[in-house]
């Protein structure tokens, strides 16, 4: 399988250039490369722990008590877990 890949121009400061190249030494495409994916991969968990945000905010609040919250979890737990 073929990886094909774009190339684009991007244009660093002074100081953004010599960081990458202490960072990357000769390889800054990978350097780069890993940056971006490191920034998508922060950003889909960002999403999701909004998500779970919104979702625990939708679902208002509960009228147990904390010790029947920390029971039911428990006992989720023993049986997923054994």
């Amino acid at each position: 399988m073929a990886l094909i890949m774009d190339r684009i121009t991007v244009s660093l400061d002074d100081g953004n250039s010599d960081w990458v190249q202490q960072q990357a030494g000769t390889n800054a495409d990978a350097y780069v490369n890993g940056v971006l994916r490191k920034d998508q991969e922060r950003k889909t968990a960002e999403a999701e722990v909004n998500r779970l945000l919104d979702e625990a905010d939708d679902s208002g609040v509960s009228d147990k008590t904390i010790e029947q919250i920390w029971e039911d979890a428990e006992a989720r737990y023993r049986a997923q877990n054994g």
